[in-house]
């Protein structure tokens, strides 16, 4: 028995075939147009924080020490000393003192187009050839560090040399450098205290102009009015005021030591 075929049966069989197989580029394009958009990566997970990027997370809105450009957690027992610019007379960074070593924090403008510590590490470098020390690279929780050693002379009066290490956390419009010093550059359970006060640091950089480079000022907590009032507004530092000083201290290129722990969360 004998079925009339159709006509669109007919047009089927004798039409020309015009499927073909994608190239790979084609498929990868393809599966690429398909896939979600993965969620982009925060730059800095683990801190340290810009203002703008703080939530209602108990770790962000716990209190810290307003110091302006900065605001930080110390832990007990550390003296917290600002470093003041004498030409200018602006408070330009903050030491964390205890007895085994120092941690010096200070905030600088960077353009919005590139980071800017890899200029700040060749600046560095050229620094401590120019006094006679040495600076070598090393790895870090964030990036590059450099481990550096500076002639230095010893509360006796002996020629030696102060290691430290010095950090670089570039974030939107700022530069964070922190410096480890003494002890806290060398040994690693002091190291791991001060990267936790790094991680936990909050930068306020501002929205007014700067020119690259230009240290973001700081401001010294206010003084307490009294002993009860001091031990209250303390945050862990001793004595609750944050004694200034000049920049004569610690400078923030002395620094030689080993890689930075990875930051404890």
């Amino acid at each position: 028995m004998f079925r009339r075929r159709g006509k669109a049966q007919d047009a089927a069989e004798t039409s020309p075939d015009t499927t073909r197989d994608a190239t790979p580029d084609e498929a990868a394009a393809d599966d690429q147009a398909q896939a979600p958009e993965a969620p982009a990566k925060p730059p800095r997970p683990h801190g340290p924080w810009d203002v703008a990027e703080l939530d209602d997370r108990a770790a962000h809105t716990a209190p810290r020490l307003d110091l302006g450009g900065l605001r930080i957690r110390p832990v007990a027992g550390m003296k917290v000393q600002m470093q003041v610019d004498q030409a200018s007379g602006r408070a330009t960074s903050v030491m964390l003192v205890n007895d085994q070593g120092a941690l010096q924090l200070m905030v600088i403008a960077a353009p919005k187009s590139k980071p800017l510590w890899p200029q700040t590490m060749r600046a560095l470098r050229s620094d401590a050839d120019r006094r006679g020390g040495t600076a070598q690279d090393g790895k870090g929780p964030w990036g590059p560090v450099l481990r550096m050693a500076l002639p230095a002379t010893t509360p006796d009066g002996k020629q030696g040399v102060q290691p430290s290490v010095v950090l670089g956390i570039d974030g939107p419009r700022w530069l964070l450098r922190a410096t480890l010093i003494g002890k806290a550059a060398v040994d690693q359970e002091q190291m791991n205290r001060m990267m936790a006060i790094v991680q936990d640091t909050v930068v306020v950089r501002g929205d007014e102009p700067m020119a690259p480079g230009e240290l973001v000022a700081l401001t010294p907590p206010p003084r307490p009015a009294s002993a009860d009032d001091a031990e209250a507004s303390s945050a862990g530092t001793s004595g609750g005021e944050a004694p200034t000083g000049t920049a004569d201290g610690p400078d923030p290129a002395d620094a030689v030591g080993d890689d930075g722990p990875a930051p404890t969360t």
